[in-house]
């Protein structure tokens, strides 16, 4: 049995509380001291106590304070996997006794959860169904589909190439919520969809009266939300969609999801699965806010992708395998069914990468890396979120200072403001290595795009920080075209139209307090 601090926590409190029995037993009837009017008055024992406790704990907090330094080291060094942050821990811990406690048992990891990741990992139930659905086919290859890249992905990810496919690129919410609107009323066999993030407002709610709808028809409806995302939702709400035949399931429940925004291993996938005919992923989750109906956020700029073709299988048996974690139901082959009567005869190579805590391997992390060192002649990255781990961020300095074109595209505005100052944090290294960095003016923009040498593109859910690429659940498409990069760099020139680039002499000009904010920042980051 593993052992955590957080559970040494609450072992500890209720020590405190277990050998404060005998004290009370023996003191009650001093505890209750009656005043002239007759009421109990508990003040003058409860003083006496503080006094006594304080007298205590300062003979021995020497020892108390090394006994807790030890432990939380050992505990740290034992569930912790990445050694930044296992730093970053030990130093909250042993700066700020009493709030590191706190921070750490709110967003510290959670070796329990890591165990349940990998005894699911052992039980997924569709792990082979793309390969088995893959229709027997000539295979296309050519110079452009990167060998090694596919190797990496299906070894870290169990990604296999498809080539059949077609893939639009679907530009913010009035041109995504239309087209995944369409191919739900469309639905004859089954619709399934997992989010991140599904709001209760008119956007949310016409997509679940359309779900209603093909409920009534006879369309089996599936829905996974993250109970943390979408914590807005309800139970009763919940309730109401169930009793309506929405048969829909939180990923890891939590308590207090209203206070406890940040926790981790949280599932920010983005799915939607018709028929086995069409699937949709991007940087969309349900909501006005994406229509631009945010006062703060303003514009909501994002990119979603509908593909058709062989990696429809993928991309659905990440969702098979999601809904079999959350409810251990396997479902019939009707409702698992992959059309393959509408392959598209063009080719285009991809692959469907998953990654999360269930996995041995940084699937799409590794990919990245590997995109960004093989590059020879430019990189243009857009991200909500610029927090790379070192090893991102090696790379990306070390193409720019070889001569590769990179750029990146970030937000001017914040919506989570300790992420948006440890981007920030980051800039002044990439810029002194030659990376140029651009502030989107038009709005927020979402996006996650990686587009290298004009011939390879990724897309889907990722951020470029460490809570995407290491803790969450996410998914990613990666394209092997030079025509479909070429069309959405096409887009990434006119983002870049809507920006301002950051310059490194004026930022060296930058206020102290926006300094400090970014330390702070860079510090958060390192805890996540």
């Amino acid at each position: 049995m593993r052992l955590s601090l957080k559970s040494l926590v609450m072992a500890f409190l209720m020590a405190i509380i277990i050998f404060s029995i005998p004290w009370v037993w023996v003191n009650i009837e001093s505890i209750a001291v009656k005043t002239a009017a007759g009421d109990i008055a508990f003040f003058h024992t409860a003083l006496k106590l503080c006094k006594l406790l304080w007298a205590l704990f300062k003979e021995y907090i020497p020892y108390i304070f090394t006994l807790y330094i030890i432990t939380a080291a050992g505990v740290i060094f034992l569930e912790e996997r990445n050694p930044d942050r296992t730093i970053a821990w030990l130093l909250a811990l042993g700066l700020l006794p009493g709030i590191g406690f706190i921070f750490y048992f709110l967003f510290g990891p959670d070796p329990k959860r890591r165990a349940v990741f990998k005894k699911y990992k052992k039980k997924r139930f569709y792990q082979s169904t793309f390969s088995e659905q893959l229709p027997e086919k000539e295979i296309y290859t050519n110079d452009i589909v990167p060998s090694k890249l596919v190797c990496l992905l299906e070894q870290t990810a169990h990604s296999r190439l498809s080539h059949w496919n077609s893939l639009d690129m679907l530009l913010n919410g009035e041109n995504v919520f239309p087209a995944i609107e369409e191919a739900l009323e469309r639905a004859q066999r089954y619709i399934h969809l997992e989010y991140f993030s599904i709001a209760k407002d008119e956007t949310g709610l016409k997509l679940f009266e359309i779900l209603k709808k093909k409920v009534r028809e006879g369309v089996p409806v599936r829905v996974i939300y993250d109970s943390v995302g979408s914590w807005r939702l309800g139970r009763k709400f919940i309730a109401t969609l169930r009793n309506e035949g929405i048969d829909i399931q939180p990923f890891l429940p939590v308590s207090f999801p209203m206070i406890r925004r940040d926790l981790n291993f949280r599932n920010h996938r983005k799915i939607v699965v018709v028929d086995g005919e069409v699937a949709f992923t991007g940087g969309l989750n349900v909501g006005d806010m994406y229509f631009g109906r945010n006062r703060h956020m303003g514009f909501w700029r994002d990119t979603h992708v509908r593909i058709k073709g062989e990696a429809v299988a993928a991309i659905h048996e990440i969702f098979l395998n999601d809904w079999f974690f959350c409810t251990g139901q396997t479902l019939s082959e009707k409702e698992t069914f992959w059309d393959s009567k509408g392959i598209p005869d063009t080719p285009l190579p991809m692959q469907i990468a998953a990654s999360g805590p269930d996995s041995n391997w940084r699937a799409i992390l590794q990919g990245y890396f590997h995109l960004f060192t093989m590059a020879q002649k430019r990189i243009w990255i857009t991200t909500p979120y610029l927090v790379p781990d070192e090893s991102l961020k090696m790379a990306l300095t070390t193409s720019a200072l070889s001569g590769v074109d990179v750029r990146i595209i970030i937000p001017s505005r914040a919506d989570h403001r300790m992420v948006f100052w440890a981007t920030r944090s980051n800039i002044d290294d990439l810029l002194a290595a030659g990376v140029r960095i651009f502030a989107y003016q038009n709005g927020f923009i979402h996006s996650k795009l990686v587009m290298a040498d004009g011939k390879w593109l990724s897309v889907g859910t990722t951020n470029l920080d460490n809570r995407s690429l290491d803790i969450n659940f996410e998914v990613q498409v990666f394209v092997y075209n030079e025509k479909k990069t070429r069309e959405f760099e096409k887009q990434f020139l006119l983002d870049m139209d809507q920006c301002l680039e950051f310059n490194l002499r004026h930022r060296m000009e930058r206020p102290i307090w926006d300094r400090i904010r970014e330390s702070l920042g860079r510090l958060w980051s390192a805890l996540l």
